[in-house]
């Protein structure tokens, strides 16, 4: 379980967590274990040694602890992120770091046939014998997978966890064999060691840019980077894409799908009650501190954002101030479905695993429980990231925001796949646009709403399907548009 859980992890920063992801690591594991069981049970009958038990058992270990050596080498292929790297590449990498984890899943499957069978020449109670090894097995599963999602990779790493749970193995195992004339295998444990340091350099640069700050979180892998303009950017996994960024030229920077939102409040009668679901490392409400609150100064800025450690970080490093807004450290949906106070704009910029809309944030449901927290002249904004505006994903999300929203708008916004769905109970106020100032650093951004604002009708939305809590596979629509849109070839 320790494997499976650094497994889902050590993968993520370049393949995400998307169901795709876990059932094919979860599936090639319980192949391994079936496997392994049956080998195991004819080893274990042919050569029942104990000592031959503890031989595998620290081969596993040795084998687990070269799995992040293994990893860094295939994955320097990936250096262009998912979107941009051949699709064979993807896809050998992918299956060449399963098929890596295999072999130490398969020893250890091998194990409870052979402790099994060396207990049944001693005890004639083989069902309670049996029943006790699979209780101290379960406990033993627990124990890996509760020390590694809530101790070793919060703490360490992904990474540093493979290598505790491998130099576990190969230290029971030396313990099993401290009485043969192997005991020096234990030795074997500065395979872990040495591997730890061969590729933990710490490096402080990628791609060209400083890394600042870097850890694994509860929730991904996250690195405040500062490139040689000085920008800093949040970043989740791989990189592919920037979470948040502080710019280090003052102004707005062209390109930043964050600075459409700054037109929003104009939009409203009176913009008082702003929230942000997925605020992550407060671009959004840092810039409408700056350059729409001067206008409004009686306007209120909440934040969600689910990771803790990126709250701190927006502080840290990506210049939001306490009285910039208040954020608060919660599931959007469990935020919004609890709360008492109305707003009169709910954005919705939320993202897992970097690519993915969370399900749960894109239902009907969902934007029913924003509308009930809406003032009547309120309106609810999302970003959603699409290749093309025709892509299923994009008329999914319009079609099930329309569902709640009569009056629902798409807008190009800038960024190459940033898009913006904006949904109403009243039409939209455009002549309230008359109140961004030509000098206004935001006034180009209303040039670009005025021209690709587009209603949406029930044509362009007839063959798009509405999301549901029961049935909301936004993780299948992402992924096939992905998929659908990189290179075959380099």
């Amino acid at each position: 379980m320790a494997i499976e859980i650094a497994a889902s992890r050590f993968l993520a920063p370049y393949f995400g967590t998307s169901m795709i992801v876990w059932a094919n690591i979860i599936g090639l594991i319980l192949l391994s274990l079936s496997l392994g069981y049956w080998v195991g049970g004819k080893w274990a009958d042919r050569w029942p040694s104990g000592k031959l038990l503890m031989m595998l058992t620290l081969l596993s270990g040795v084998l687990v602890s070269l799995l992040p050596l293994w990893g860094n080498f295939i994955f320097q292929f990936l250096t262009n992120g998912i979107m941009n790297t051949p699709v064979w590449i993807i896809f050998c990498s992918f299956f060449a770091v399963l098929i890596v984890f295999a072999p130490p899943v398969f020893l250890l499957a091998m194990v409870s046939p052979f402790a099994i069978r060396l207990v049944s020449d001693q005890s004639k109670d083989i069902g309670r014998v049996a029943g006790n090894l699979y209780a101290c097995s379960t406990l033993g599963s627990l124990l890996g997978t509760f020390g590694t999602a809530m101790i070793t990779i919060p703490l360490f790493g992904a990474r540093e966890s493979i290598y505790i749970w491998s130099a576990a193995l190969i230290v029971i195992s030396g313990w099993g064999l401290r009485h043969t004339k192997q005991r020096w295998l234990v030795s074997l444990l500065l395979v872990p060691v040495l591997s730890y340091f061969f590729i933990n350099d710490n490096v402080s640069t990628s791609a060209n840019e400083k890394v600042l700050w870097s850890k694994d979180t509860f929730y991904q892998y996250v690195r405040v980077l500062e490139a040689s303009s000085g920008d800093i950017s949040l970043v989740y996994n791989e990189g592919g894409g920037v979470q948040s960024i502080r710019r280090a030229k003052p102004g707005l920077h062209a390109g930043d799908y964050y600075n459409d939102y700054l037109v929003l409040p104009y939009l409203a009668n009176s913009p008082d009650q702003l929230l942000i679901l997925g605020s992550a490392g407060g671009t959004i409400p840092r810039l409408l501190a700056e350059y729409v609150k001067p206008q409004f100064p009686n306007m209120n800025v909440t934040g969600v954002e689910l990771d803790p450690e990126v709250i701190a970080l927006s502080y840290q490093f990506m210049g939001l101030k306490p009285e910039d807004a208040q954020i608060v450290n919660q599931d959007a949906r469990v935020f919004i479905s609890n709360t008492n106070r109305k707003y009169d704009i709910i954005v919705v910029d939320c993202y897992s695993q970097q690519i993915y809309i969370p399900a749960h944030l894109s239902t009907v449901q969902f934007f029913d429980t924003l509308r009930l927290h809406l003032n009547p002249d309120g309106l609810t904004a999302l970003n959603v990231n699409v290749t093309t505006p025709d892509s299923p994903l994009l008329l999914a999300m319009a079609k099930t925001v329309k569902q709640v929203f009569p009056n629902t708008y798409i807008v190009k916004s800038s960024g190459q796949y940033n898009y913006m769905i904006v949904g109403s109970i009243r039409p939209l106020q455009t002549d309230n646009f008359n109140r961004i100032h030509l000098n206004s650093p935001i006034h180009p951004y209303l040039e670009q709403w005025q021209k690709g604002l587009k209603e949406v009708n029930d044509e362009l939305l007839a063959n798009a399907q509405v999301l549901t809590d029961n049935h909301a596979p936004t993780e299948m629509l992402t992924d096939s548009m992905i998929f659908g849109s990189i290179p075959d070839r380099p």
